[in-house]
């Protein structure tokens, strides 16, 4: 194992807890009693410790050595420029952390520099979080040359910073040649028709991505006809989030047909965009035929009359329309305590869960065994212990193939319900023989 390779005589401290304590001693410094308790756990959370740049120095030496955590939290602790060099030196020499979160700590254009040229260098981290650190511009092209280099990363989360055009052209054109990375969120920053522009080409060339978010960005008739040829022509996205990104109405029945000819898009949000009822009649219109789960339209004004026709429209074309607030449809219906905690996991970590469960389904049945059903759900950030998930979905009587269209479309009660029905039925079959 690591420790043993690495032990010189002495015991390997591959926890780090030693070294802290002597590092804690050296600086004057009381403990971090939330680190040392999680320091053995594959994860380890210390959101909203307030432990700014000093107790992050301590933590990140500590960690060097650690061969226990694969996922590692730090948001929102004011980490500051120096944490995030410190935090790059760690990973220097820590190979096991494969999911870094540093939303909300001012990291910087120097921090952010220093982790994408331990990135470039060291490509163990799959899983990266830099969002709410009011990056900009500059720090965008950094990451766009780290892009460039790096085929490990698989997830990039940059959302709620201060991207602009040349930043999302910056990264969009590092991932023009690279189809490592899976899941792109940008949304909320400051991009508009010709950062958005260079989003939809580099989308329309792009065989990675299978998710991507830029929600609460400015795509206009420019990045929107971009998009629209994008959905067109890609064959490997999964989920894309438009939510309140100014689509312009006239760009509806393009987007209708795009639809139609996309086979592997599943869930498409187009919420809180400026479309008007024809607009929607149209985009229908358009959508004869469609391979897709989830149609968003949140915060979209509809006549009656209109939402009876799409009601039919899900009904004939076996898909799920959100309507009324952000958040889609309200569940009337009661669940378990067991059936809540899957299902409020599931909405929450759709975008995740969906390319996972695609990607496991490699025959297209529409199912997938109980254990597969886990795998994904651990994959997708489900942090629960093995003995745990099992009692979680043993409560749920998942004996079964389980249907996952069904369950990505949010119908996890009446999946429940029917699957404890054939349950019953198949015992009763096999008592009475």
């Amino acid at each position: 194992s690591s420790g043993t390779t690495q032990s010189t005589g002495a015991e390997y401290d591959s926890s780090g807890i030693g070294n802290y304590l002597k590092i804690c001693e050296d600086m004057n410094m009381r403990p971090v009693s939330h680190f040392m308790r999680q320091t053995k756990n594959p994860s380890l959370s210390l959101r909203y410790q307030s432990l700014g740049c000093k107790k992050t120095v301590a933590i990140t030496q500590a960690l060097a050595s650690n061969t226990y955590v694969e996922c590692l939290d730090l948001s929102d602790n004011d980490i500051g420029c120096d944490g995030m060099v410190s935090i790059a030196n760690m990973l220097t020499e820590n190979y096991f952390i494969t999911e870094l979160s540093l939303e909300d700590n001012k990291i910087g254009l120097r921090g952010v520099a220093n982790l994408c040229d331990v990135l470039s260098e060291h490509s163990y981290v799959k899983h990266l979080n830099l969002a709410g650190n009011g990056l900009t511009d500059p720090t965008a092209v950094v990451l766009g040359e780290m892009l460039k280099v790096n085929y490990t990363l698989t997830c990039l989360i940059v959302r709620q910073n201060q991207f602009s055009c040349n930043g999302a052209q910056a990264i969009a054109g590092a991932l023009l040649s690279n189809d490592s990375l899976n899941e792109l969120d940008i949304s909320w920053n400051k991009i508009r028709s010709k950062g958005s522009e260079a989003l939809g080409k580099m989308v329309a060339s792009n065989s990675g991505l299978i998710s991507l978010n830029v929600s609460f960005n400015g795509l206009d008739a420019l990045g929107a006809a971009a998009f629209v040829k994008a959905i067109k022509t890609n064959s490997q996205l999964v989920n894309l989030d438009l939510i309140n990104t100014r689509i312009p109405g006239s760009e509806c029945k393009e987007l209708g047909k795009a639809l139609a000819a996309n086979t592997t898009l599943k869930i498409i949000k187009l919420g809180n965009n400026p479309f008007k009822e024809p607009d929607i009649e149209i985009l229908f219109h358009g959508l004869t035929t469609t391979s897709l789960y989830i149609i968003g339209l949140e915060d979209i004004p509809l006549s009656k009359g209109l939402y009876e026709r799409l009601q039919e429209f899900e009904r004939e074309q076996r898909v799920v329309i959100h309507y009324g607030k952000s958040g889609g449809n309200q569940r009337s219906r009661p669940m378990t305590s067991s059936a809540l905690r899957l299902d409020e996991f599931i909405t929450t970590n759709l975008s995740k869960l969906a390319p996972l469960v695609l990607a496991k389904d490699k025959d297209k049945t529409g199912q997938l065994t109980v254990t597969e059903f886990k795998e994904c759900l651990q994959e997708a950030g489900l942090r629960l212990r093995q003995n745990e998930l099992n009692r979680l979905v043993d409560k749920l009587n998942l004996k079964d193939q389980v249907p996952h269209k069904e369950i990505l479309m949010g119908k996890i009660p009446s999946v429940l319900e029917r699957m404890r029905n054939s349950a019953k039925r198949k015992q009763v079959t096999t008592e009475s023989s």
